[in-house]
């Protein structure tokens, strides 16, 4: 009898609203981070008028509310108006010139041919768009290092010299990428920039508070834990804290126990790669490869098909990057049982780290 899937629980729950711990939850209300909101607000108010915004690029650690912070703003954004479109872009998933306009046009629901457009068709298409409906276009490119090149910031600035269509939000951990681009787009695009500061121990503490409340029973954890994750937690990441949370509770959870205990969280940090991975100075095709990873092991075909859907490159490519991981010691492998001459593969992050 198979014994490795079974579904049966202990009878006991401690999460009561799981999706309240995972990545895609919008909370109603963003504690801590009401001037960052204020300030992105009103650098996008003047397109409700038509008037120009002030393009923003908002960098900071990972899990410092950038993303989520975006998102809360283009919600209500669209709750107030439908004058602007708001579209929003991860430029991991969407890292070409062509990706990216693809994205507005389903925004904008407009239907194209089956023979497909050249990419300066699709733009055009777009304009044509936007000045019919007399509607600006607000570009949200979240992770935006994850672009190929900055052609498709040139053609924005170019045609916002003719007639205002778009406000940009650039978003990246990476404070520095501005720098990078050409004089003539960042002379005509002209960012402002944005900060988001690593949140307090005291701000974080009280975030996680927020989640489990909302997302356990009362009795099944108490303030030592969640300080013990919050003090865990590299660049005091909101992202990590609440991940290690829910890793905790589904830990005690399957044990059948009716708490999570400190020990639930020693084990968890302890199944966790030990390099800190602001310091490996990866591409952003390893650090995608790293992000796949963090679920668990996984067999190549499917390491490539995950990679593929954010990034498009050959399995030759990819296979590059990976050993590329073996090399630094990031990444560990072996070779299992499979038809073909070819043996598949598994791939799990390297917990010691030892090489890095």
């Amino acid at each position: 009898m198979a014994k490795y899937f079974d579904t049966s629980d202990s009878g006991i729950s401690i999460i009561q609203s799981e999706e309240t711990l995972l990545p895609e939850y919008m909370p109603d209300e963003l504690k801590h981070r009401e001037t960052e909101l204020q300030f992105i607000a009103d650098s996008i108010k003047p397109l409700l008028v038509k008037k120009t915004p002030l393009n923003l690029f908002i960098h900071g650690s990972s899990g410092s509310g950038k993303t989520t912070c975006i998102k809360y703003i283009i919600k209500e954004l669209s709750e107030h108006s439908s004058s602007v479109l708001p579209v929003y872009v991860n430029c991991w998933g969407n890292p070409t010139q062509m990706s990216v306009y693809n994205r507005i046009i389903e925004e904008m629901r407009l239907p194209l041919p089956r023979r497909g457009l050249a990419t300066d068709e699709i733009f055009d298409r777009i304009l044509q768009y936007a000045r019919n409906y007399k509607k600006p276009i607000l570009i949200v490119l979240d992770e935006m290092d994850g672009l190929r090149h900055d052609k498709l910031l040139y053609v924005i600035a170019r045609a916002n010299e003719q007639k205002l269509t778009f406000g940009i939000l650039g978003i990246s951990n990476n404070k520095s990428l501005l720098s990078r681009l050409d004089s003539r787009i960042r002379s005509s695009l002209r960012f402002s920039e944005l900060e988001f500061k690593p949140y307090s121990e005291e701000q974080l503490l009280s975030i996680l508070r927020i989640r489990a409340e909302r997302s356990l029973v009362p009795q099944a954890y108490d303030d030592r834990l969640l300080l013990k994750i919050v003090r865990s937690v590299e660049d005091n990441s909101a992202r990590v804290a609440i991940e290690r949370l829910w890793k905790a509770a589904k830990k005690a959870e399957k044990q059948g126990a009716s708490k999570i205990m400190l020990q639930d969280v020693e084990d968890i940090l302890s199944q966790e790669p030990s390099f800190k991975i602001s310091e490996l100075n990866l591409s952003s095709e390893e650090m995608l490869i790293v992000d796949i990873l963090k679920s668990g092991e996984m067999k190549s075909t499917d390491l490539y098909e995950k990679f593929i859907q954010k990034s498009p490159k050959t399995k030759r490519q990819i296979r590059n990057y990976l050993e590329l991981l073996e090399n630094k010691g990031i990444v560990e492998s072996k070779e299992v049982a499979g038809d073909g001459l070819l043996k598949p593969r598994i791939f799990w992050l390297n917990k010691g780290g030892s090489n890095v």
